[in-house]
This record gives C-alpha cells, structure tokens and sequence, in this order.
C-alpha cells in the first residue's frame, strides 16, 4: 500500500537519494524501459536471494530480520522490501561503474570519457564479473556498519545466527554479494541481448556531463556515506566501549581508499588501451 511504501522511505530517507541517483544515471545510460526492467529485476532477485538465504543459509548465510524495526512497511514473506530495494540501485551503481573501468579512456577535462566494451558474451562475463566485486566491495564497508544500527538511525535490523570474523560478519555473507549482484547483472545484460537480437532498438536518455564517472562516483558516495556514518558512531557516546567502532572505521577508511587506487589504475590502464589502438605517426 501507498502508507506501507511511504513508512519505508519515511525510516530510511537516504534510500531515496540513493534510488534519486539510480533513477537519474540508469534512465539516462538505458532509458526508462531497461531502467525500470532492472528496478523490478533487481529486487526480485535481490528478494529471492535473501529469501532463499533466511530460509535455507544459501548463499548469505543464516540470519533473520527484526520485524519490530519495520513496523508498517511491505514485507515479502521473512524479507522486508526495503532490504530488497537496495539491490536494485547497488547493483546498478556497480554495473556502471565496472562497463566504464573495463573499457577505453579518452580526453581529459571536460571531454574525460570512457567507452564500454563491445557488446559481446565475454564482455557481459568480465561486466558481471567487475561488477559483483565492486558491489561486495562496497559490502565490506556497509555490512559492519549495520550490524550496528541499534546506535543510528538505521535501527537494529538483522543477525546473524552466528557471528562472523569480519566485525561479525560472516565470510558467506559477501559469497551472498557475490553471487546476488552478478546474478542481477548477468539477468539485465541477457535482456539486452535478446532485445538486441530481437532488433528492437536500445534506447537510453539524454548524456549526463562527466557521464563516465556517474557510476564511480555512486558507489564512492556509498563508500562515503556509511563511513561518515561510522565515524560519528566512533565520536558519539551512545557507543558501549566494547564494540570496535574504531577499528571498523580504519578498516572501511582502507577499502575505500584502496578501491579508488583501483579505479585510478583502472582508468589508466584504458588511457593505455585506447593508444594503443591508435595509428603510429611515421616522421
């Protein structure tokens, strides 16, 4: 119902920038039917993944929802939609950003861009490949956070049955990531494919200025997002001494940081790609 979907977002307001910039860079780099197919796909999958994991342990690992701390909102079977939805817009940040890092940089300034890889079966494989790993990159950073909801306004949401080594979280927790968002990736790529074989024609939106770096900078404002949330948690005294805050914040400061090393060494390696590609000038 409407007043199920406006609790969810009413809890949780940085989902709807979240999905504000999903719907901006997906609807301009797909247009609004492949952006809306990946939307539903993407929560549906993102839904079975999870249902499949609270009722089985595969592939997350077992864990269960608090239903106390979705008073109100949409539930599909033991998964909130909520939890579902973020799939969707995640999985595309990541996808935008590996189509772009995988492929050739050119110009500099106002005209930096980058060209996807050619539409081809191996270049759908090393998308979703790149893709599922910058997703349960961004992982490593947002699982440990949330698990310490009860301290911010996330609220207590989840556990896990048993606790995990990485600030309890579990090694199968990012196999789940893994497999999730390069199953999302996989699903979306294989539509517009047969789209394509179909010859019904790929439309996208208008360009969006500096589009190459609209997915990369997605998923660094995730990146950014639970870190400034996990250092206020570190200078707030709500926090009990005994939970590793800082130690959380260090490590999520390290994965952030070596993942723009790699994007940075990603763009250079497609500067390098594309002149190769280019003619040699005799003297």
């Amino acid at each position: 119902t409407m007043e199920s979907l406006a609790a969810m977002f009413a809890h949780r307001p940085y989902v709807v920038g979240f999905l504000a910039a999903f719907a901006v860079l997906a609807y301009c780099e797909r247009g609004a039917l492949r952006a809306a197919l990946w939307l539903v796909l993407g929560t549906f999958l993102g839904w079975a993944s999870e249902y499949c994991s609270v009722s089985t342990g595969f592939p997350f690992g077992h864990y269960a929802y608090h239903k106390e701390q979705f008073a109100g909102e949409i539930w599909l079977g033991p998964v909130p939609l909520f939890a579902s939805l973020s799939f969707a817009f995640l999985s595309y940040f990541s996808y935008s950003a590996a189509r772009r890092l995988l492929g050739q940089w050119t110009g500099a300034g106002w005209q930096l861009a980058a060209a996807p890889l050619a539409p081809s079966a191996a270049a759908r494989g090393a998308t979703a490949a790149l893709a599922a790993i910058v997703g349960t990159w961004m992982d490593t950073v947002i699982d440990p956070v949330t698990l310490l909801g009860r301290y911010w306004f996330l609220g207590d949401l989840y556990h896990y049955e048993s606790a995990g080594f990485h600030f309890g979280v579990p090694l199968s927790n990012y196999r789940g990531w893994l497999v999730t968002i390069g199953g999302i990736v996989l699903a979306n790529e294989g539509i517009d494919a047969l789209l394509a074989r179909g010859r019904i024609r790929l439309a996208r939106g208008p360009a969006l200025p500096f589009e190459s770096l609209w997915g990369i900078a997605c998923c660094a404002g995730v990146f950014a997002f639970i870190l400034a949330v996990n250092a206020g948690l570190a200078a707030s005294s709500r926090v009990p001494a005994e939970e590793p805050v800082g130690a959380i914040l260090a490590s999520g400061a390290l994965s952030f940081a070596l993942f723009l090393a790699f994007v940075a060494i990603m763009i250079r390696r497609g500067y390098r790609a594309a002149a190769g590609l280019q003619p040699a000038h005799r003297g």
